[in-house]
């Protein structure tokens, strides 16, 4: 199975657009954690984790893949 890991030097609007809308696993250094990738602007990332809003700044996010 392939998947795509995003790192932390290249996590950008740009680069998460492919994962809009897909179920994702989100790595922060304090968290790891499965949700819905909402939407991105510039500097930060919106997920949907069980039915809450995670908003959370682009440079927090260690790695996103597809779930």
């Amino acid at each position: 199975m392939t998947s795509t890991v995003i790192d932390p030097t290249a996590v950008t609007a740009r680069a998460l657009r492919p994962l809009l809308g897909r179920q994702v696993v989100v790595r922060t250094a304090s968290a790891l954690w499965r949700g819905t990738l909402l939407s991105y602007v510039t500097g930060r990332a919106w997920f949907v984790v069980d039915d809450v809003d995670v908003v959370v700044p682009l440079g927090d996010l260690v790695s996103v893949r597809p779930a």
